[in-house]
């Protein structure tokens, strides 16, 4: 009795080691067959991680200056930019990549007016220039979601840049003029300079 229980202790305990092979060689597989996309995925998690981190800091920054709604534009975006870098890693992961951490990023922050205009710029860069060029990039890997979660943050980012310069309509919409506390007068002024 007792060597059937050590021939089934071993079953077991070969089984679950052969568990733990199957990833590292599927890992292995998936880092070869999908080197640009992990390349593009690598660059983006650390991107999205940066803007996360941004977005973050310009919203105390906005309360700092009592512009609470701009705050709350940054906080969001803040939020969707983790969620895309969540994704990004996941999408790692899965792949069999671990991610090794990269520095703390250098975020000049500077009046919410300023920090306003740099993040529509950026989300336009990111939309003309940046997210297409990625999706040309691994297309030819062929990992779908990759294709999937990448083009849907492209997606988001568009929507980032429409609530950036969306505010001051919605401010005309709601209030006849732009008040001077708020959102809409750093719109105005960003659309005058």
């Amino acid at each position: 009795m007792r060597g059937k229980n050590i021939i089934i202790s071993m079953a077991i305990v070969f089984f679950l080691f052969s568990l733990l092979l199957k990833p590292t060689v599927a890992s292995e597989e998936n880092i070869s067959s999908y080197h640009e996309t992990i390349s593009v995925l690598r660059e983006l998690y650390k991107d999205e991680t940066t803007a996360y981190k941004t977005y973050s800091v310009f919203a105390k920054k906005a309360m700092e200056e009592k512009y609470d709604s701009v705050a709350r534009l940054f906080s969001a975006l803040s939020e969707s930019e983790s969620v895309h870098a969540r994704n990004f890693k996941s999408i790692l992961e899965e792949i069999g990549v671990t991610l090794e951490e990269f520095p703390e990023p250098d975020i000049k922050v500077k009046t919410t007016k300023k920090n306003l205009k740099f993040s529509l710029n950026t989300e336009l860069s990111e939309i003309d220039t940046t997210y297409p060029g990625f999706i040309e990039r691994i297309k030819p890997e062929g990992n779908e979601r990759a294709l999937v979660d990448i083009t849907y943050a492209w997606k988001a980012e568009m929507q980032h840049r429409d609530l950036i310069k969306g505010g001051k309509s919605a401010i005309w919409l709601l209030f006849g003029k732009i008040a001077e506390d708020d959102l809409g007068t750093l719109l105005l002024t960003l659309q005058n300079s």
